[in-house]
């Protein structure tokens, strides 16, 4: 954490794996940025499980430190805080103990103090362990950071206002396989990381809270994802199919609002800004001579 950020509004992403920030969620990131929102994230694997698009990059060996990298320049690149790894193996978060997984969660929501979290829905999209692991973690750090009597060596409670999922909405879903078949390129396959079934993949549209208009942002999603080189070479379909295609797959980011939940018979919030209800950040004033 900089200097600079310190005090200010802080918005903290919680994943396994580096790149995991792009799908679904950077463009939202983005504009909570440009409200004057320090965005942090927190990956809990380096993602040296992951694949190498081109052996000139990396090596089994390396990849973790190369994706680690990677990760760096991203935050760099989009204007966000130094991401903070937890240094768990990829592929084996359902094998870490759940309290300590939940305390180094707990410990960063305690150390950032950000007003609102986000992580992955219970189904970790596709049923990805990790994803799903992570997810479990950070439901209940979210709501043990805020209690005094948890740990109170991790310093003084939060209560954070928001916590959102990530949602990837079954209708996009369906429209992004029917783009890639159409470019040529196989429907989306998860492969043995998927542990759901094909119709359990995804979010129920019904379940959406949050929409966030993010598509004046897909310049720099599109360098953001490209600078992930090991998993998103040249030739992957998502940096090959035509950028018409891909914007028309981009023009929001989807989220379902865990915390603060509806009240009983209630309707579901209807947002466009993860930021919806809290108070706007105050921009700093420029001077001129």
């Amino acid at each position: 954490m900089t200097s600079a950020s310190l005090g200010k509004p802080a918005l903290l992403g919680v994943f396994a794996h580096p790149d995991d920030e792009q799908f679904g969620t950077a463009g939202a990131l983005l504009n909570c940025l440009e409200q004057g929102v320090a965005i942090h994230l927190l990956l809990a694997t380096r993602g040296e499980a992951g694949e190498i698009s081109d052996p000139i990059l990396a090596t089994p060996e390396t990849l973790g430190t190369v994706r680690e990298q990677e990760m760096r320049e991203v935050c760099h690149l989009l204007g966000f805080e130094s991401p903070v790894f937890l240094d768990h193996p990829d592929g084996k978060l359902a094998d870490v103990e759940p309290e300590k997984l939940i305390r180094e969660v707990a410990s960063e929501i305690r150390r950032i103090r950000p007003q609102v979290v986000l992580t992955f829905d219970a189904n970790g999209a596709y049923g990805h362990p990790d994803h799903i692991a992570i997810h479990c973690a950070t439901v209940a750090a979210f709501d043990a950071a805020a209690d005094p009597r948890f740990a109170p060596d991790l310093g003084p409670p939060h209560q954070a206002a928001k916590l959102y999922a990530t949602a990837y909405p079954r209708s996009l879903l369906a429209s992004l396989n029917e783009a890639l078949v159409t470019s040529g390129f196989p429907a989306l396959d998860f492969g043995s990381v998927q542990t759901i079934r094909p119709d359990a993949i995804g979010t129920e549209d019904a379940r959406v809270t949050t929409v966030v208009p993010v598509e004046h942002f897909f310049d720099r999603r599109s360098t953001s994802l490209a600078t992930h080189r090991t998993q998103y070479g040249p030739h992957h379909p998502f940096r090959v199919m035509p950028d018409e295609t891909m914007r028309a797959l981009s023009t929001s980011d989807v989220f379902v609002r865990l915390r603060p939940l509806p009240a009983p018979g209630a309707a579901l919030p209807d947002e466009d800004d993860l930021w919806a209800g809290l108070p706007r950040p105050q921009m700093p004033t420029t001077h001129r001579a």
